[in-house]
């Protein structure tokens, strides 16, 4: 019994909670403490740094890579929703959002129909200094939207120009067919 009590008189100056003392002493398979030091902040990792090994790199998802527009898929063309600017009264500190992409039903306001469509165009939302009445864009080509700058009248001549509607068509060839007809019943 003496021999226990001399073995634990050898553990009286051991803390178990702060593990300090002199325990390394005692028993050579007890490393004597150290004082754990933190490890050094680690560097700030971008995504296109280099991982540790050399043959490997972060590859971006196709999601994440920015397209520039119309290089791999068309540009984004809003629709003409009307040749004539929209002349409206607008409040001061309301906010309104203007239909950027033409689909709305209730143009110009935007109400909701962009995100059922395959447009990336969305709404712009915008408020007024003061009050008063404005011309809002129809035609979805200004450079000052919502706000109309005249690029309607460049709008009408490119369509006229290049469309030959169906009424268009139809005329000439009622024109055609009447002088045809009048030719040839009058010409005896």
């Amino acid at each position: 019994m003496s021999q226990i009590l001399k073995k634990a008189a050898k553990y009286r100056t051991v803390s178990t909670i702060l593990q300090h003392g002199e325990a390394h002493l005692r028993d050579s398979y007890t490393l004597p403490p150290e004082i754990i030091t933190p490890p050094p902040p680690r560097k700030e990792r971008k995504p296109d740094d280099i991982t540790d090994f050399p043959e490997q790199k972060f590859v971006l998802l196709p999601e994440s890579i920015p397209y520039p527009e119309g290089k791999y898929r068309p540009a984004s063309v809003p629709y003409v929703a009307g040749f004539y600017p929209y002349n409206c009264y607008l409040q001061k500190g309301k906010i309104y959002q203007w239909c950027s992409c033409g689909i709305s039903q209730s143009n110009p306001w935007c109400d909701g129909m962009c995100n059922a469509s395959a447009t990336r165009n969305r709404p712009i939302k915008f408020n007024v200094d003061t009050s008063g009445y404005y011309k809002l864009c129809n035609c979805k080509q200004s450079a000052n939207a919502p706000f109309c700058n005249g690029t309607h009248r460049q709008v009408i001549r490119q369509y006229h120009a290049g469309y030959r509607g169906f009424y268009e068509l139809w005329g000439w060839a009622a024109f055609m067919g009447t002088t045809g007809f009048i030719i040839w019943n009058f010409h005896n």
